[in-house]
Parts: structure tokens; C-alpha cells; sequence
């Protein structure tokens, strides 16, 4: 029994000697992974003049007919924005709409200009009084504003300007298309 006692404990002895040495000082860590840096997003000096006047005329109070950061209307803010990245705009939102290049509603970008019916100034009425206007009207584009990404576009009202959700129903259910004016991605 004195063997086994003594074979016991030096088979004890040994594994915690063996556990000693992988409880000692923990490995140095490995280096840190390298990674690689994203690229620069790249925007033409267009892109960059649109997102300043789109800053500039955030807030500014609305006046029909106007062009200006005293007051604009939703074409004249279109026109002005466009005016101050060098691309001259017609002034109404039909001419507009007639302007640039049809872009799908699930391919639209900053800078993009969306385009509404007339149902979206029956707001508080309803999509029901669709039943009771002439058919022409839901063609006929009355409103506009900028998409600036993320479902969000910035646009001029009574309420001056501000930036709405399309997904709301009013812009959803007399949103009427949209339109490019810029070359190029973005």
C-alpha cells in the first residue's frame, strides 16, 4: 500500500507540477489584426455643393414663388439648390418633372428629386376623396422635394422647409415618381 500511496503521490505531484507550469504567466497576446482602412467616399464637387445648399436651406420660410434663402417654395428650392452646383433647373415642378433621367423609387439617392400628385395637398382628407377627383389628377405633379437617403426627403410648404418621411401616407400615396440631374454616382 506504501507503494501505491507513494506512486499516487508522485503521479499528484507531477500533474500539479505539469498544471503549474500552464498556470504560470499567460502567453503574450497575438498582434492585433490588421485592417484595412475603408475607402475614402469620393464625391465630385457637384455632390458637395448640393449637400452645403441642402444645409443652407433647411429652416427657411417659405414664399410662393420665391428662389432665395428669404423664402422659396418646393421648385424654387429644386431650381436653387441645383443653381448652386452649376446645373440650371426649370422653375416649375412640371417642367421639372419633365427634366433629368426617371429613376425607379428603389434605386434613389442624395440628390435625387421626388416628385408628388395632388393628393398630397388634400392632406387630412384622405386617399378615400381619390373617388370624387377628376382622373387627370392623379397624373398631374403639384410638389416636389430632395432625397437626402434613408427614406427621407427635404421639401418646401407653408410650413416652410423641412425634411418628411416618403413611407408617410400622404407622400406615399401621391408620390408620382422621381428624376436625376447629376451625372454619375454617388
Amino acid at each position: 500500500m506504501a507503494i501505491t500511496y507513494r506512486r499516487l503521490l508522485g503521479a499528484a505531484l507531477g500533474a500539479a507540477w505539469l498544471l503549474a507550469g500552464c498556470a504560470g504567466a499567460p502567453p503574450p497576446p497575438p498582434p492585433p489584426e490588421t485592417v484595412a482602412p475603408l475607402p475614402p467616399v469620393t464625391r465630385s464637387p457637384r455632390e458637395v455643393a448640393l449637400e452645403r445648399a441642402v444645409g443652407e436651406f433647411s429652416g427657411v420660410p417659405y414664399r410662393s414663388g420665391g428662389t432665395t434663402l428669404a423664402g422659396v417654395d418646393c421648385s424654387g428650392l429644386i431650381q436653387a439648390l441645383y443653381q448652386r452646383t452649376g446645373v440650371r433647373l426649370p422653375r416649375t415642378v412640371t417642367d421639372q418633372y419633365q427634366a433629368g433621367q426617371p429613376v425607379e423609387r428603389h434605386e434613389l439617392r442624395f440628390g435625387d428629386v421626388v416628385f408628388f400628385n395632388r393628393y398630397c395637398q388634400t392632406r387630412g382628407q384622405g386617399p378615400y376623396l381619390a373617388g370624387i377627383l377628376s382622373p387627370g389628377f392623379e397624373d398631374e405633379v403639384c410638389h416636389n422635394g430632395i432625397y437626402l437617403g434613408g427614406g427621407r426627403f427635404m421639401h418646401a410648404s407653408p410650413r416652410g422647409v423641412f425634411i418628411s418621411r416618403l413611407d408617410a401616407e400622404v407622400w406615399r400615396v401621391s408620390y408620382r415618381g422621381a428624376r436625376r440631374y447629376l451625372p454619375g454616382g454617388n
